[in-house]
């Protein structure tokens, strides 16, 4: 889930106006004694934190850190924060700021901040439609998978971007819950020939009303990387969700 992209839409939760703080955790704690230990700590985190009745402090935050014996063989992450500033019952725009890191892809570190806005489509008790635009600045530093003694290590980049995307929720019954968002983003001199396309999809089920379980699948296809790597990137994850 570590790349040029976070799908902050699939994790917009629906805003509780009689809780002040509400929000969900994912922790997976993994350790085993093979010829080394193998530790592996994976943890996501989105909070709510809801300001009169129409402004909103979102923060999400994932952590992945694996070891085999002494040696570091993943580490990844992100933090994302936005304002929610919600304009009446169908329209909000936010300023917001995020950054990643992924070593085990190769990219030393993202950051980017803009503002957007998404518009709810449909409303509904079990549908849930909403589009948001918006543009960014982003700058992003990944290592060079063929440096030469003429080349730097690192190669980074400075752009400003817009972003596109269209979300859809939709409750099955009282226990299954599917999100799925498509984006495109792009520099607006080259909307379509070094676009970034991304699609997820995140189906959980409600075993309690705050123990579910969710598993999520995103795809990723970037038209012109900053370095030669595989132009698409696919993660499929699989976890517990605590709300509160």
């Amino acid at each position: 889930m570590y790349s040029q992209m976070l799908f902050s839409e699939n994790l917009t939760m629906n805003i509780d106006s009689t809780k002040t703080i509400q929000g969900t955790i994912s922790p997976v704690l993994d350790f085993k004694t093979e010829k080394e230990n193998v530790l592996t700590l994976k943890n996501t985190a989105n909070l709510n934190l809801l300001i009169g009745r129409n402004r909103v402090i979102n923060l999400i935050n994932k952590l992945e850190f694996s070891t085999y014996g002494k040696k570091v063989t993943v580490s990844g992450g992100h933090v994302h924060t936005e304002y929610r500033y919600l304009l009446d019952h169908a329209f909000e725009i936010y300023p917001y700021a995020e950054s990643q890191w992924a070593e085990s892809r190769g990219m030393a570190y993202k950051i980017s901040t803009g503002l957007q806005s998404r518009y709810r489509l449909i409303n509904s008790k079990h549908c849930l439609i909403f589009a948001a635009a918006g543009l960014f600045f982003e700058y992003e530093k990944w290592e060079n998978p063929s440096p030469t003694p003429l080349t730097s290590k690192y190669v980074d980049s400075r752009r400003v971007k817009s972003h596109l995307s269209l979300s859809f929720k939709h409750r099955l019954g009282e226990s299954w819950e599917l999100t799925t968002t498509a984006i495109h983003q792009a520099t607006p001199d080259s909307y379509f020939k070094k676009a970034r396309f991304g699609g997820a999809i995140d189906l959980k089920y409600r075993i309690t009303p705050t123990i579910g379980i969710r598993g999520s699948y995103r795809l990723i296809y970037d038209t012109h990387p900053i370095v030669p790597i595989r132009k698409n990137y696919t993660t499929i994850d699989t976890g517990l969700d605590i709300s509160f």
